[in-house]
């Protein structure tokens, strides 16, 4: 350690709440240690990034904002004391949570390695569960809903929000799975789109489980490119999506790393 470790530990540790407040789990994954503990006592912990990223997925990606408010903190070395009111706005309502959290950092690797919460259950379990439960039990034409309005809007991480951390997105040039490729190939559709408007008919719901809406991308000038996507949720998250294309794909897809 370093007279500049406490600083390096102080900086990290607020990145990842900087990345929570995000709800983008690729810049969450991004501080985390591959081989983190994560523990909301009493719960049992959370063993390694890929866990922890599941324990925070969904409160995060259903959360229309998330706020971490710092009340106070300290730092020792490679540990910060962080008292925080934990703040999600899920289905338009507000619920604050008070936390008290030991982080413990990599300072070489400037990920966070250790993380015990002392969470207020009262407030967690009377107000956010019923909600988070309710959420998980939508329809699929509810979870594809929200996730055309994010397309409306072109936003990229709420794009992204309804999709199962392995579910897979299949277009007839490619197959993006896992929910960091999706997020990547949602990175691409505002510019691609350019000054192009998406336009969706009713969804068509087969089901509890599937729904199906046809688009179309009007482009001025008067180009337009058409399709079908059908989805199929489990819990409240998106798990597959199929599009089908009745010509060319809109826009121009940036070159592959690979290609």
């Amino acid at each position: 350690m370093t007279r500049h470790t406490p600083m390096k530990t102080r900086q990290t540790i607020e990145q990842l709440l900087s990345a929570i407040e995000s709800r983008d789990l690729r810049a969450v994954e991004r501080y985390l240690h591959p081989d983190v503990v994560w523990q909301n006592v009493p719960h049992p912990p959370a063993l390694g990034r890929q866990a922890v990223t599941e324990l925070l997925a969904n409160v995060l990606c259903w959360s229309d904002q998330v706020r971490w408010d710092i009340l106070s903190s300290a730092v020792s070395g490679e540990t910060g004391w962080y008292e925080r009111v934990d703040r999600f706005w899920l289905a338009g309502e507000e619920h604050a949570v008070h936390c008290n959290g030991v982080f413990e950092v990599d300072t070489s690797a400037q990920t966070v390695r250790f993380v015990k919460d002392y969470v207020d259950l009262g407030e967690w379990r009377s107000r956010i569960e019923p909600v988070m439960t309710q959420l998980a039990s939508r329809p699929a034409s509810e979870v594809v809903a929200r996730h055309l309005d994010a397309v409306r809007r072109l936003d990229p991480v709420a794009m992204a929000a309804d999709y199962g951390l392995h579910a897979v997105l299949q277009r007839p040039d490619r197959a993006y799975a896992g929910w960091a490729a999706i997020a990547d190939y949602f990175d691409t559709v505002p510019t691609r789109l350019g000054d192009a408007e998406v336009l969706f008919e009713p969804i068509d719901p087969l089901g509890n489980d599937q729904a199906r809406v046809a688009w179309r991308v009007a482009a001025p000038g008067g180009a337009s490119h058409s399709g079908i996507d059908t989805f199929s949720v489990l819990a409240g998250r998106i798990t597959h999506q199929l599009t089908e294309l009745d010509g060319e794909d809109f826009g121009k897809m940036p070159k592959r790393r690979d290609d």
